[in-house]
């Protein structure tokens, strides 16, 4: 089974040189998970940078990149995202 999208993935800190980050699982699984996020909560991650109970991604999310993207593609973007079958990431 392939665990794209499942999260836990090592990726640079863009904020801290030499430091790691674990990629976070954008799955649809309720737990691990967006499963639970509206579409707006998604959208709002993907453009601002803020997870649904307010806490920031960290800036190697690529949000300031996706701030500016017409309302279609970010619509696009949540549709495709729902469509990834949930993976548990534990």
């Amino acid at each position: 089974m392939s665990r794209t999208f499942a999260g836990g993935r090592q990726l640079p800190a863009m904020t801290h040189p030499g430091a790691t980050i674990v990629s976070r699982n954008i799955t649809s699984d309720p737990q691990d998970g967006i499963g639970k996020w509206t579409d707006d909560q998604v959208r709002r991650a993907t453009t601002e940078g803020v997870r649904p109970d307010g806490t920031k991604l960290v800036r190697t999310m690529p949000f300031d990149w996706y701030v500016n993207m017409t309302g279609a593609d970010l619509d696009a973007i949540v549709a495709f995202l729902r469509t990834v079958p949930p993976i548990r990431s534990r």
